[in-house]
């Protein structure tokens, strides 16, 4: 990937009790290279008492890159025109991006989407040259 190297890539949601739950972790496994093994889960309870599971990974090194290169290899055109448009929302004072993308992606393709989304940060390894030249090192990579 064109000039972002991450030291870590956070991926955390919800798996509520109505879904397929297999289907979610087929669709991580397949467009983001997440390996099951990678995930951790905790059981826990919503507001009716239904029970819902939280699951989180966090990939460092090598995975991160890989993980990373997933998303943004599946990321549909017009989340990454999205994406690009809004960039300075997507990032924190240490330049992190922050992605959230839609458990039903349509076409297999991965969304942005607020609505009960799987949230994404990729931290990266170096910051280069101030917050500007990180915002083009991602629009670089977004492309």
């Amino acid at each position: 990937m064109a000039g972002v190297e991450f030291a870590s890539v956070t991926v955390s949601f919800f798996i509520h009790s109505t879904e397929d739950a297999n289907r979610l972790l087929s669709f991580l496994s397949e467009k983001l290279g997440l390996f099951p093994e990678e995930l951790q889960t905790e059981a826990i309870q919503g507001h009716f008492s239904n029970s819902i599971i939280a699951a989180k990974a966090h990939v460092t090194g090598r995975r991160a890159q890989q993980v990373a290169a997933g998303v943004f290899a599946n990321l549909s055109s017009t989340s990454k025109a999205q994406l690009l448009w809004e960039l300075d929302k997507s990032m924190d004072e240490h330049d992190a991006l922050y992605l959230r993308i839609d458990r039903q992606s349509p076409n297999r393709e991965i969304t942005i989407s607020d609505e009960e989304p799987i949230r994404l940060k990729f931290k990266p390894r170096f910051r280069t040259d101030g917050h500007e030249s990180m915002k083009d090192n991602y629009r670089a990579m977004i492309r």
